[in-house]
């Protein structure tokens, strides 16, 4: 009988530490609970003013009503993630910044989508360079790059194009015709994107055959080149053919195609279309 009840003690002392234990824990985050929820149901987190800056294309009004903002609201009520990706959810805006300081001013700052292509369906696509649709436009716009060859019927302002896995080769093409070390950007006025070849126009009416989507960093390294020494010796081309070849071909205005290959479809002599050291700087490319 001793025995028992002296294990009978050890377990009620055991189960009052645990009780104990757990009303402390349970008192300590009940405090915690009515401290936050009083400090956010307070006027301390009360908007007074909202600043918003960075916006020329997106209107102040549907800033706040994506986020859901305004005089005398709470700021906590809804979580600033919440918010910032509801503002991001508007077409035009790329990035967004939230601030709140105790005074009760709220900062937004925006950073904007500019168009940097452009497809036509009824009227003109805007997409920035992150392949969203940003924006349509009746007017068809000089500055910016058109694309040709992609089906854009079932999308709508705020999508983004070439979203599926067979589409990354032209996804890789285009951002790399807007990489620097090429100096293609601005020199390219459309690009026609077929599923197994793409073609160029430059602002100056030269046609660039560029074949497939393959070695595309060492085919844009040979176009920079060739473009270069057009510019620098004043020919008058019409057309580059970039696979059509063992070395790009060049083809001058007025200049026949028999005048170029012979019967075997090999070209007769590369000096006629590219010059030497072009050709040169093009074959140590390669090696």
């Amino acid at each position: 009988m001793g025995k028992l009840k002296k294990i009978k003690r050890k377990k009620n002392r055991k189960f009052r530490r645990i009780f104990r234990i757990f009303t402390r824990f349970f008192i300590f985050f009940t405090i915690i609970f009515l401290i936050l929820f009083a400090i956010r149901h307070s006027s301390l987190f009360k908007v007074k003013d909202i600043n918003i800056s960075g916006i020329e294309k997106v209107k102040r009004e549907e800033v706040l009503r994506k986020a859901k903002l305004g005089p005398a609201d709470k700021f906590y009520n809804i979580s600033k993630k919440d918010r910032i990706n509801s503002i991001k959810s508007i077409p035009y805006v790329k990035d967004v910044k939230m601030t709140f300081n105790l005074g009760g001013k709220v900062n937004i700052n925006i950073v904007e989508r500019k168009p940097y292509y452009q497809i036509q369906k009824k009227d003109y696509n805007l997409i920035d360079s992150d392949f969203r649709i940003i924006d349509t436009t009746k007017d068809k716009n000089s500055n910016l790059m058109d694309i040709y060859g992609l089906d854009i019927e079932n999308l709508k302002v705020g999508d983004y194009i070439l979203r599926d896995k067979d589409s990354q080769e032209k996804v890789m093409l285009l951002e790399k015709l807007r990489d620097s070390k090429f100096n293609l950007e601005g020199n390219i006025k459309s690009v026609s994107l077929l599923d197994s070849i793409s073609t160029f126009v430059t602002v100056d009416g030269i046609k660039v055959e560029f074949g497939s989507y393959n070695n595309i960093d060492y085919k844009l390294n040979m176009l920079k080149l060739i473009l270069e020494d057009i510019k620098n010796t004043g020919k008058n081309v019409s057309l580059i053919e970039m696979e059509k070849s063992e070395n790009p071909i060049v083809v001058e205005k007025d200049t026949k195609e028999e005048d170029i290959f012979d019967n075997n479809n090999t070209s007769k002599d590369t000096s006629v279309v590219i010059n030497n050291d072009v050709k040169q700087k093009v074959i140590n490319n390669k090696n």
